[in-house]
């Protein structure tokens, strides 16, 4: 029970000191990782360890992509490709334009295989497009999260589906008769729960072939070599399809690309500033990394599990809540399906991959790293409207599809 105890206490530090105090969400997480540490009993070198080991995995999987992300992101909009990429795409949808945000999380999460990459990549070009069509920038990019998350956490070959169907000995392929009409159902939900009115800010835009190419090609580049790396076996084209790779090598275009109209000066200055945003970045994740590894080592699976257990809750929604209590305790979607899956391996079938895919939406809050990374400039208060919510609500429509489908 101590480690149930010590996780609530966790949760309500990281409110006073974020909400109230306003002190930086990194010095929360990590302030709110030591006492969980503390209060659990742990020894002070067991306590070091795991915080900095979960701020090293963090970084480790994320630094290079955060970057790169950030990095083309600030030379486009520096050298105006974001317009030219912004005007296309209006050129291309003529009409429902809010629906751009959640369907190409949505497609893009699928083979970059990361959520959180997918979110980076298309961030810069879905401000912008906000800022074109006089929408809100910061429902837009919400609507983008929602969108990653909701292919992330259904759609084969996404890591939380391979790691479920692999400890469940269940063949992945027979999952996407069930995940692509639930995913399609959570789009359209989201889409109109989320949409608004849009009036295009009337402005006449010159562009060619020539800057369009320009434009695309960071963004456009890395999605290809990684959707090849993924189909084929060539170790040289899985090389450059890893996406720490492939992202690089579109920082290298896009620096080549922006060398052409910037001067040395302006080129050192982006570079600045394009660190110094993704430093900041990256200090919330880790610090939610280092939270949630901290948690993942203790008893608290274990207390979970008993709890689950000496309830009267039904068998069938058993998957379903292992995995809501180790999401909300942990952040990572992955760790969440791997711990579950392990918990329940003797429920194996379609119905437990689903209840486990829909535990993952619930309870996505300051443990996981995406919450951080959304909310950005937002308050606590519109992340738990616009982010958190949602996705409860999509884990609860998975689960009602479960019940009454399979």
């Amino acid at each position: 029970m101590l480690p149930f105890i010590a996780f609530f206490i966790s949760i309500v530090l990281i409110h006073i000191l974020s909400v109230r105090l306003r002190i930086h969400p990194f010095l929360c997480l990590i302030s709110s990782a030591f006492i969980y540490g503390i209060l659990c009993g742990m020894d002070y070198q067991s306590i070091i360890l795991h915080i900095t080991s979960g701020l090293g995995s963090i970084f480790s999987v994320l630094c290079i992509v955060i970057f790169s992300g950030v990095t083309i992101a600030e030379f486009s909009k520096r050298i105006k490709s974001i317009e030219t990429i912004i005007n296309d795409i209006l050129r291309i949808f003529k009409g429902n334009y809010s629906f751009i945000p959640i369907f190409s999380g949505y497609l893009l999460s699928i083979p970059i295989m990361c959520c959180i990459t997918a979110f980076v990549v298309l961030n810069p070009v879905i401000e912008g497009l906000a800022l074109k069509v006089n929408a809100s920038e910061k429902k837009f990019l919400y609507m983008l999260a929602i969108g990653t998350v909701i292919s992330y956490n259904l759609i084969y070959p996404s890591p939380v589906i391979l790691v479920i169907t692999n400890t469940l000995d269940i063949d992945p392929l027979d999952t996407l008769k069930v995940s692509i009409p639930i995913s399609v159902l959570l789009l359209a939900i989201f889409y109109y729960y989320m949409r608004m009115d849009i009036e295009i800010i009337s402005e006449k835009v010159n562009t060619s072939l020539k800057s369009s190419i320009e434009a695309w090609t960071p963004i456009v580049i890395p999605i290809l070599l990684i959707l090849f790396g993924f189909f084929s076996d060539n170790y040289i084209l899985k090389f450059f399809g890893d996406i720490n790779v492939a992202l690089i090598v579109g920082v290298s275009i896009s620096l080549v690309i922006s060398n052409r109209y910037l001067s040395a000066d302006e080129m050192s200055v982006t570079l600045k500033r394009s660190s110094g945003r993704a430093g900041r970045i990256l200090l919330d994740l880790c610090g939610a990394g280092a939270l949630g590894n901290i948690i993942a080592h203790s008893d608290f699976s274990m207390v979970v599990l008993e709890l689950i257990k000496q309830s009267f809750v039904p068998v069938m929604l058993f998957p379903f809540l292992v995995a809501i209590l180790i999401q909300t305790a942990q952040g990572s979607r992955v760790v969440t399906a791997i711990v579950t899956a392990g918990i329940v391996k003797d429920f194996a079938c379609m119905q437990t991959v689903f209840m486990i895919c829909a535990g993952t939406f619930i309870f996505s809050y300051v443990s996981d790293p995406y919450f951080w990374l959304v909310k950005q400039d937002s308050s606590m208060k519109e992340n738990l409207k616009y982010y958190t919510l949602p996705l409860a609500l999509a884990g609860a429509i998975v689960l009602m599809c479960v019940i009454l489908f399979l």
